[in-house]
């Protein structure tokens, strides 16, 4: 998972103007818990059910869920990319994104008009309103009961001291996107990635050497140190990150040095955040262990391991991109591409094992793709709430995200058509209330 995601960033650079006025209109939405931002005093709680379990949504009935135990609490989890044009990014297309001037200071306040997000600045806008969220984007997260999200901060649109010089950022973006989920009690684990030193310009090539926005380790970890200062001062409740990058174990070529090279950006910006924030918990590489072509990512583990990249010097935890087959395999059958192996819990097992450690991990993309995966949207509901239980199942793995809740059929190459909860018309499909029905009332 994630391969079109890599591609597409250079794409997004160009675009992000082109798009500012390209918008479509949102296709309705059934009734839900959620209420706009300017609406929801900040310590209301929007994750009660309110929606009929039978009713037609978007003109397709949708069968009343079964009852099931009570779920983890904020164990779902969701991308909620601020960079990029819609539909990659959660921002209203439509709207005009400016900063507010002068840029608010931290406040022990986030909210009301004298908060850091809300307050107005002498240019006429808060950080809240200067970039507007897209309603129908959050409001989706927030209905299905997500409680935490993957939001990368990005190297290509946030720093700016490559370009104007040390001191210069734009954090409206990021801001805004965090104002919005902590509005509704959904916390942002901040995704820190090296940028387009890692990623291939050109779709099934390695083409790695385009625009290396941090040309060193020491680069990258001073960028890290400093979204890990701006978290502190602004959003403590903010506390877990991932690094170095998205699925770095598909291309590590794209990694100056390769493995090593990975393993010198990890604990560079390891030892950054760390510094700043004792406390963090930061998860690793982001590893890719879905595909016919899916890289051994516990032999990648390994690798690190043994280069010194290891918990306590690169991360705590490990993030994890898994879907399992469906049905899920029995206990004992190996994790792909061993012998005779395939998608199940031992793959989990399998990266515990690289990693020389009984850490903590977090699922940080899964998704199901209709025929690829499974035949047809009711099994696909199904195979996602089989999934969602056997992660919680284990205590010691922190959360799981499904990766497009709204990005259906968006992707260049089709790789995630089919695999949305909500699809490009706005349905909202079986599988959504699958998770809401799991997750959106949980303790």
């Amino acid at each position: 998972m994630g391969k079109p995601y890599t591609i597409v960033i250079i794409f997004w650079a160009i675009c992000l103007t082109a798009c500012a006025s390209c918008g479509v209109a949102p296709a309705s939405q059934p009734s839900s818990t959620y209420t706009p931002d300017d609406q929801v005093p900040a310590s209301t709680s929007v994750f009660g059910v309110t929606a009929s379990t039978s009713s037609f949504i978007s003109g397709v009935a949708t069968a009343a869920p079964t009852v099931l135990a009570p779920a983890r609490r904020a164990f779902l989890g969701a991308f909620f990319r601020p960079e990029g044009p819609t539909p990659y990014g959660v921002f209203l297309a439509s709207a005009a994104q400016t900063a507010p001037e002068p840029y608010p200071s931290p406040s022990s306040v986030l909210f009301g008009s004298k908060g850091y997000c809300d307050a107005i600045a002498a240019n006429g806008v808060s950080i809240s309103s200067g970039y507007r969220v897209d309603p129908v984007k959050l409001s989706n997260v927030v209905d299905l009961g997500v409680g935490w999200t993957r939001t990368p901060v990005s190297a290509m649109f946030d720093d700016l001291s490559q370009i104007y010089g040390a001191g210069h950022y734009n954090f409206a973006d990021l801001d805004s996107a965090q104002c919005a989920l902590l509005r509704h009690h959904i916390t942002p684990l901040i995704a820190l990635e090296a940028g387009p030193v890692q990623y291939n310009s050109i779709a099934g090539r390695i083409s790695p050497a385009v625009i290396q926005h941090y040309k060193t380790a020491a680069d990258f970890g001073r960028w890290c140190s400093t979204v890990a200062a701006h978290e502190v001062a602004r959003f403590p409740a903010v506390t877990r990150y991932s690094l170095p990058g998205n699925e770095v174990n598909s291309y590590p070529q794209s990694f100056p040095g390769g493995e090593a090279g990975i393993a010198a950006y990890s604990e560079a910006c390891y030892q950054a955040v760390k510094a700043v924030q004792p406390r963090s918990t930061i998860y690793g590489f982001e590893l890719n262990m879905d595909g016919a072509l899916n890289p051994f990512a516990s032999v990648f583990v390994e690798k690190l391991y043994a280069l010194g990249c290891r918990v306590g010097t690169c991360y705590d935890g490990l993030s994890i991109h898994l879907s399992l087959r469906y049905p899920i395999p029995a206990a004992a059958v190996p994790c792909y591409p061993s012998p005779k192996g395939d998608y199940g819990m031992q793959c989990v097992a399998s990266i515990r094992s690289a990693a020389h450690a009984a850490i903590h991990l977090i699922i940080g993309e899964t998704v199901y793709v209709v025929p690829g995966s499974v035949p047809d949207e009711t099994a696909k509901a199904k195979a996602v709430a089989a999934e969602f239980r056997a992660f919680e199942a284990d205590s010691s793995i922190d959360g799981a995200l499904y990766a497009n809740v709204d990005e259906c059929a968006v992707y260049p190459s089709g790789y995630f058509i089919g695999g949305c909860l909500v699809n490009t018309s706005g349905m909202r499909l079986p599988a959504f209330f699958a998770l809401r029905n799991m997750f959106a009332s949980s303790p």
